[in-house]
């Protein structure tokens, strides 16, 4: 898992932050076995390398469900002290490129948004030469897990076990011209990851004016879309890429287990408490 051979020595970002609205600046660097971790403070971002050896560790905020402090509309990391907002994006690109033990320095409380896909990441870790696809799932998910939303018994998520490698499907159901019933599977043997990575984030237009948001992020009127969209089902190719993101948080990139994620009408919320079951696998 991950990628033991990474001899990168830091990659470097910048691009606006979709709550700051303001430059956000991250530095990526390679660790020892100590998973994915995010540095949250400004001055970080301009201290030598060899220096950043002497942050106490207390400091990190491990990418691991333990540490979820939120899952309204985004997934949000803290240790208690400091906290990140909007992971699933990075985390899901870190997944499909096989990217682990990395240090993320960042000057503010959010990572770099992008178009709101993960393409921002991806693109960064491509021009690095530091894609490593994972070739077979190798981890045997021995039974179902099933969790079911408590408040709303629709939606649930499943992991089922199989002989294959991973998948991940996720069903929507919208009272929406365009949007309807759809359902998007992608399959860590057949696809390509920019399939998932290219699709955006999406909300209601009424919200993204009232948040300063239009234009920026995908809308969605009562009848169609504000932009056109990449392909025809990418609002749930969207949710499957949230999912990929949210399910590293068990510390174990979800492409290595051998199962079938199937996630109907879920979120944020039904990812993380299936991330915690697969944490303690």
């Amino acid at each position: 898992m991950g990628l033991p051979n990474a001899t990168f020595k830091s990659l470097e970002i910048s691009a606006k932050g979709l709550i700051s609205r303001a430059d956000v600046k991250a530095k990526i660097i390679k660790n020892t076995n100590k998973g994915i971790r995010f540095f949250v403070q400004r001055d970080l971002i301009n201290i030598p390398e060899q220096e950043l050896i002497n942050i106490p560790e207390d400091s990190a905020i491990l990418a691991h469900v333990n540490n979820i402090s939120s899952t309204q509309r985004n997934t949000v990391l803290s240790n208690g002290t400091d906290s990140i907002c909007l992971t699933e994006h990075f985390l899901a690109a870190c997944a499909l490129a096989n990217l682990n033990n990395i240090d993320v320095y960042l000057d503010n409380e959010e990572l770099p948004f992008g178009d709101g896909s993960a393409n921002l990441w991806l693109e960064l870790f491509k021009k690095h030469n530091l894609i490593q696809t994972v070739k077979e799932s190798q981890i045997k998910l021995k039974e179902e897990i099933y969790i079911e939303d408590p408040n709303q018994a629709h939606k649930y998520i499943k992991a089922v076990p199989t002989d294959a490698n991973f998948t991940a499907t996720y069903q929507m159901d919208w009272n929406h011209p365009k949007i309807g019933k759809q359902a998007y599977t992608w399959a860590l043997d057949k696809d390509a990851i920019d399939e998932a990575a290219n699709a955006r984030t999406f909300s209601t237009e009424a919200e993204n004016q009232m948040l300063g948001l239009s234009g920026w992020i995908v809308g969605i009127t009562e009848t169609d879309f504000t932009v056109p969209l990449r392909f025809p089902d990418e609002p749930s190719r969207h949710k499957v890429l949230d999912l990929i993101g949210d399910l590293y948080l068990s510390s174990i990139n979800p492409l290595n287990f051998q199962m079938q994620v199937i996630s109907n009408q879920g979120g944020h919320y039904l990812n993380s408490l299936l991330a915690r079951e697969l944490s303690k696998l």
